[in-house]
């Protein structure tokens, strides 16, 4: 099973260079994620952290495949996911926790290690569409459930009679 600390770096011991970390975001990890949109995954991510004196920068590349609901069928599929990002951890004398930027995370002084789970995870929902659909075939046909989007194409039932009161007011309306 997965587990937070997993994805702790412990930058204490870490020379001032450039280190190199990898790791592979399945199902167990979205299960840390109460709610997640997302519940499998087979994502690799590359972290190079270049260590610095004061601070430190994280350079994440997610590549891989996250499988999702369609948002016109509602069925699952496996959407492709490259990702790049950059963030900048700094050290700062705050007194609880952890403060967060854009693109800056200010950690105390006294820590000795940071975890990324969470920027994993924000960062690949960043990358996902608000509008999720089933990729076209070949010829530019839906490759959606066909028949779900029958049923998405049938005609609504015709209205039901208006009540008369409300035909009457519709009259009043100004065209």
């Amino acid at each position: 099973m997965e587990r937070r600390r997993n994805f702790d770096i412990h930058f204490l011991g870490l020379k001032n260079a450039m280190h190199h970390f990898e790791y592979e975001i399945g199902a167990p990890f979205f299960k840390l994620y109460e709610k997640s949109l997302i519940s499998d995954a087979n994502l690799l991510v590359k972290l190079n952290l270049d260590k610095k004196d004061s601070f430190f920068i994280l350079n994440f590349q997610v590549d891989g495949i996250v499988n999702l609901p369609c948002d016109r069928c509602s069925e699952l599929f496996d959407y492709e996911l490259m990702a790049d990002f950059e963030v900048i951890v700094k050290f700062e004398e705050i007194e609880n926790g952890v403060i967060d930027e854009a693109d800056v995370v200010y950690i105390s002084r006294n820590e000795s290690s940071f975890n990324i789970a969470d920027l994993i995870y924000d960062y690949i929902l960043i990358n996902i569409p608000m509008q999720v659909f089933h990729p076209n075939d070949a010829d530019g046909n839906s490759t959606c459930n066909p028949e779900i989007l029958e049923k998405l194409k049938a005609t609504p039932k015709e209205e039901e009679e208006i009540d008369p009161r409300w035909a009457r007011l519709n009259k009043l309306k100004t065209k």
